[in-house]
């Protein structure tokens, strides 16, 4: 479906008339390692699209971090007659139909308050001392400047408001290379940074105990083994001697007795 493009976008793949050769795969022109600038134009034969054509060719130098093709509305036979393949530095894209304006909603209009600027007005009056002759009612294209990435993405979209809100050189086209090329550069510096936090974090975690069904069943109170109980113990009674001594007052009986048998009881002494 035709729509208006814009950063993001990916261009559908395609075939092309050059000056020089049919049916060329548009997609041939992005493989390649910078992004490609495809800038939206009117018809080549118009003093606006001649003037932008001279400029890009004249600093084409100085465009070195992207490459260049044009689209303008105009049979491929007429420029192959007029100017030399080996003269294009860069490359044509003729679409005389409109089809790619029509599908990409390049804007045209009838306003030639609105579509003129000074550098416009500069153009036609220079182009006017050498025969050019405006045309009557005639609807002004506006341009279109696309960069597009090696896989068909849009990099940067920017529909003009006026027949030079494009722009005007190769040095300017660097320029504007240069700022989109660095802001996505610094956009994938961001993401990478979040990405190895995320990741550091992620890392830093402790990882899940693993479950085991012995985690869910309820505590059961661990007993201490039942010791036995201690025997008794039995007071320790030292045996009696076979002859156990008589006690001292029974002994002195004893001697008593023993000596007055021998000697008497000592009453006659």
């Amino acid at each position: 479906m035709p729509k208006k493009l814009q950063a993001g976008d990916q261009i559908p793949r395609f075939t092309y008339d050059s000056p020089y050769q049919p049916q060329l795969p548009f997609y041939d022109l992005l493989d390649a390692d910078t992004p490609l600038f495809v800038v939206f134009m009117r018809n080549f034969g118009h003093p606006i699209t001649r003037h932008y054509v001279m400029e890009y060719i004249q600093d084409k130098d100085k465009l070195t971090s992207a490459r260049l093709a044009c689209v303008v509305r105009t049979d491929p036979h007429v420029i192959a007659g007029a100017i030399p393949e080996e003269q294009m530095p860069f490359s044509l894209i003729c679409d005389a139909e409109g089809v790619l304006y029509e599908h990409f909603c390049v804007p045209s209009t009838t306003s030639w308050f609105r579509s003129h600027s000074l550098t416009a007005l500069r153009i036609l009056k220079e182009a006017r001392k050498m025969g050019y002759k405006a045309v009557e009612g005639e609807t002004y294209q506006l341009p279109l400047t696309l960069l597009i990435g090696r896989d068909g993405t849009v990099l940067m979209a920017h529909y003009g408001q006026s027949l030079t809100d494009l722009p005007e050189n190769c040095a300017a086209l660097e320029k504007v290379a240069k700022a989109v090329l660095d802001a996505r550069r610094r956009e994938m510096e961001k993401q990478n940074k979040r990405a190895a936090r995320q990741e550091e974090a992620e890392t830093d975690e402790p990882e899940a105990e693993k479950w085991t069904p012995e985690e869910d069943a309820p505590e059961t109170a661990v007993l201490p083994k039942e010791q036995p109980a201690p025997a008794e113990e039995t007071p320790i009674v030292p045996e009696a001697s076979e002859e156990e001594p008589a006690p001292e007052s029974d002994r002195h009986k004893e001697l008593s007795q023993a000596a007055a048998l021998l000697f008497g009881d000592g009453k006659d002494e």
